[in-house]
C-alpha cells in the first residue's frame, strides 16, 4: 500500500475519471475549491495535495522545487489521472513530475501563471516585493484580499487568507524567501521536453496588464505547447475565472 500525504477530496471515490491539482506557494488545496467543484460535477474524483511546509505539513523544507514533486510522487504511484493541473509554483511541481505520467494513456496537463524561467535580476525583484508586501501587510485578511480583488468571491478571499497565515504560522519567513534561494538558477522550461506524447499540454498566462508571472514570450516557443492568455485576469485564474481553466482541461480529453 502507498501511503499519501494530505489532501483535500471533491467528487466521489469510485468516479472513473481522476484530475490532480497542485497549489502554488503560500497557499493550499483549497485555493482549487471552485474547479475542483466544477470537475467533480462533471463525474471526476479530484484530489488536491498539500504541498510540503504548507497547511501545517513538515516545518522548515528547503522549498526546492524537486524536494515538493518527490514528496507528490506516491499520488502517481497509487492511481493515475486524467487531468493534472498546477498554479504558480505548483505548475512547476508539474512539469517535474511529467516523466512520471503514463506514456500511453491521454494526460490533460495544464500551468496556471507558472514562471518558468526567472533572471537574476527578477529573482531580486521578486524577493524586495515579497519583502514589501510582508512589511506592509504580513497578514492579509479576507476584505483586503476583496477590496484589491474585485472578481473574487468572499469564499476566494477567506481561502487565501487561511492559506498564507497557516503556511507562514508552518514556516514564518523562511516560506517567504526559501522558495526563491532554493531554486537558483530559476529555470524550468527545459522540462517542457518530459512531456509524454499521449499529454497535451497548456499554459495559461494571466492578462499583461495585470502583469502576472508566466510569459507570452517564453511559452510560445516550445512545440506542442498551447499558450492561452486570460484576458481580464490576474495572476490567481482559479479564483476569477475558474471556467476557463476546467474548459481547457477538458479540450484535449473530449477531443
Amino acid at each position: 500500500m502507498t501511503t499519501v500525504p494530505s489532501a483535500s477530496q471533491w467528487g466521489s471515490p469510485t468516479a472513473s475519471r481522476r484530475a490532480l491539482l497542485i497549489h502554488g506557494s503560500i497557499s493550499s488545496s483549497h485555493t482549487f475549491h471552485r474547479v475542483a467543484s466544477a470537475l467533480a460535477a462533471k463525474g471526476y474524483l479530484v484530489v488536491a495535495p498539500n504541498l510540503l511546509g504548507h497547511a501545517l505539513r513538515k516545518p522548515g523544507v528547503d522549498f526546492q522545487v524537486q524536494t515538493l514533486a518527490d514528496d507528490l510522487l506516491p499520488y502517481l504511484q497509487a492511481a493515475e489521472y486524467d487531468i493534472v493541473i498546477g498554479h504558480s509554483m505548483g505548475g512547476l511541481v508539474v512539469l517535474s513530475l511529467l516523466k512520471y505520467l503514463p506514456k500511453t494513456r491521454p494526460t490533460s496537463v495544464v500551468l496556471i501563471d507558472s514562471s518558468v524561467e526567472l533572471t537574476a535580476e527578477q529573482i531580486a525583484a521578486r524577493r524586495a516585493k515579497i519583502s514589501n508586501d510582508y512589511r506592509v501587510n504580513p497578514n492579509p485578511t479576507a476584505e483586503d484580499h476583496m477590496a484589491l480583488n474585485p472578481l473574487w468571491t468572499r469564499e476566494d478571499a477567506i481561502w487565501r487568507s487561511l492559506g498564507t497565515q497557516i503556511a507562514r504560522v508552518t514556516n514564518h519567513d523562511h516560506m517567504n524567501f526559501g522558495l526563491l534561494q532554493g531554486n537558483v538558477p530559476w529555470s524550468f522550461s527545459h522540462l517542457f521536453a518530459d512531456r509524454p506524447a499521449a499529454a497535451t499540454l497548456t499554459v495559461l498566462i494571466a492578462d499583461p496588464l495585470h502583469n502576472g508571472a508566466s510569459k507570452l514570450e517564453t511559452v510560445a516557443k516550445f512545440k506542442d505547447v498551447r499558450a492561452v492568455i486570460v484576458p481580464n485576469a490576474s495572476h490567481w485564474v482559479q479564483y476569477e475565472f475558474p471556467e476557463v481553466i476546467v474548459e481547457e482541461a477538458l479540450r484535449s480529453i473530449e477531443e
